[in-house]
């Protein structure tokens, strides 16, 4: 009897690790190469799909098959594991009508199309409506699963089991504490030359370093593939189809080259799941604040690296000749001074946190009702100018430059500032284990970190808690601490405090 139960759960589980798979797909090609009238009729489709994976999940044969699995708890871990997830999804889901999960599956990506046409007009009035009704429907859906008087700590829990908007507001005020003197100081230092980084750096020839970067790295292109898209987009699907998206500016090549590391980090973590974990539901992130600090990594502490650029600068230059008299020491330089900007994308590593507590505390804001939607444009164009000191001209370059809010992502953009402080504790306990980590960087070896990440953090995807997966690669709780340590160390040589 037991052994019938395993064997169907195991099979529903892949039925919905392919619906999703289905569902990403058409995410990606809805956000890549799908006809613009098919919008409306796309989102219908992904309604339908979204409606089918909360049948499943919240079925009557589910609820039957867990009482069978859960007493006694299976001695095989992947399954335990299964049945512990598929639990708290039936928990949750089945506070909430299906027919409210597939109306906002729908809108969902309707809005995010209507978001991509405001932003390429500038028109912040095409995409309110759509925006309230967003925001509404994520607190209908939080409240329907537990969070009716807190949809902050609610949404963000979605992302990270356990994160409370007390615990982000004291980590944001640390962070505050330190950045906004730090910054202060810094800006009225001399600043470095950004000559190295200005030039015309044709799209194709940065498609191709991006490409020669990104395998150096360790993205296997045998396994996904990089497109174009309006927004950076990394599609979380099966590990063996793991592709993203980024944008080129020919005005300055770092900008793709970063962008492609930071969507690229992304993909190494899913690539890189462990194989006996296809079709159980678990070959996920553990957390998305664990994703983001995989896609950080490979973006700042080596992308943003003087090591990195000791090995990446020259084949740069073969591709664009223009930096033959550039050394890299002053790249280096140019890459990680202060650049104050109304655009998180072109930020430095300093105020991109910046950016993050404005966007934090403005959703907190229209989440609490504090803040009409109709005054959004205006209250991000203050705290802009209150946090970075620059105000953005228009509304493309403010509140629509970032899909999130459009996307679903709403208390989401935290995790950006958890990954960061992850990867402070992975960077100090990588450089114990790997003494030599800096010389292997120049010398163009990633394979040893790349062995480090998988062993400690990919291959575990969604079977270890973040907490856990943490504790075990470095014996430490999460802070702040080597985070702040890593940015004082780097800006104070940069800047020679």
């Amino acid at each position: 009897m037991r052994q019938k139960a395993e064997e169907r759960f195991r099979t529903l589980m892949r039925e919905i690790d392919y619906l999703n798979n289905i569902s990403q797909t058409l995410s990606w090609d809805m956000r890549v190469m799908m006809p613009k009238d098919v919008a409306q009729y796309r989102g219908e489709e992904m309604g339908f799909l979204a409606g089918q994976i909360h049948a499943l999940e919240t079925s009557s044969e589910m609820a039957s098959l867990l009482q069978q699995l859960e007493e006694p708890p299976s001695d095989d871990a992947v399954l335990r594991a299964m049945v512990q997830k598929a639990r708290r999804n039936y928990d949750k889901l089945t506070q909430i009508p299906e027919d409210l999960f597939s109306a906002y599956a729908a809108h969902n990506l309707k809005t995010e199309h209507i978001w991509a046409e405001a932003r390429a007009k500038n028109d912040f009035s095409m995409v309110l409506p759509f925006l309230k009704q967003e925001f509404a429907y994520k607190k209908e859906l939080i409240s329907c699963a537990g969070f009716p008087d807190d949809p902050v700590t609610g949404l963000m829990d979605e992302w990270e089991t356990g994160t409370t908007r007390q615990q982000i507001d004291r980590l944001f005020e640390t962070l505050r504490n330190f950045l906004v003197p730090f910054v202060q100081r810094l800006r009225s230092e001399p600043q470095p030359d950004p000559a190295p980084l200005r030039g015309f750096f044709p799209r194709e020839k940065q498609m191709a370093f991006c490409r020669e970067v990104l395998q150096a790295v360790g993205y296997n292109f045998d396994r996904g593939r990089v497109d174009e898209s309006a927004h950076p987009y990394t599609t979380f699907n099966y590990r063996k189809d793991i592709r993203f998206t980024c944008r080129y500016f020919e005005d300055d090549f770092t900008r793709a080259t970063l962008s492609c590391l930071h969507e690229g980090g992304h993909a190494i973590h899913w690539q890189n799941m462990g194989q006996e974990l296809d079709g159980t539901t678990l070959a996920v992130s553990t957390s998305l604040p664990i994703d983001e600090s995989q896609a950080r990594f490979q973006e700042n502490i080596l992308g943003r690296s003087l090591a990195f650029w000791e090995h990446f600068l020259p084949l740069a230059k073969k591709y664009f000749p223009e930096l033959k008299s550039v050394s890299p020491e002053r790249f280096y330089h140019a890459l990680n001074a202060l650049h104050i900007s109304p655009l998180r994308l072109t930020s430095d590593e300093l105020t991109y946190n910046l950016h993050i507590i404005l966007r934090y505390e403005l959703e907190k804001a229209l989440l609490d009702g504090t803040l009409p939607f109709e005054e959004l444009p205006a209250a991000w164009r203050e705290k802009s100018q209150e946090y970075l000191g620059v105000c953005p001209e228009n509304d493309a370059d403010g509140v629509l430059q970032d899909m999130h809010w459009f996307s679903g992502y709403i208390c989401y953009y935290q995790s950006y500032v958890l990954g960061n402080c992850y990867d402070g504790h992975f960077l100090h306990a990588m450089k114990r284990d790997i003494p030599d980590m800096v010389d292997q960087i120049r010398q163009g070896d990633f394979s040893h970190i790349l062995n480090w990440n998988i062993s400690h953090i990919h291959r575990f995807a969604s079977t270890k808690s973040p907490h856990q997966v943490l504790w075990d690669a470095t014996g430490e709780e999460l802070s702040a601490k080597w985070y702040l340590q890593y940015l004082t160390d780097k800006y104070t040589e940069i800047y020679h405090l």
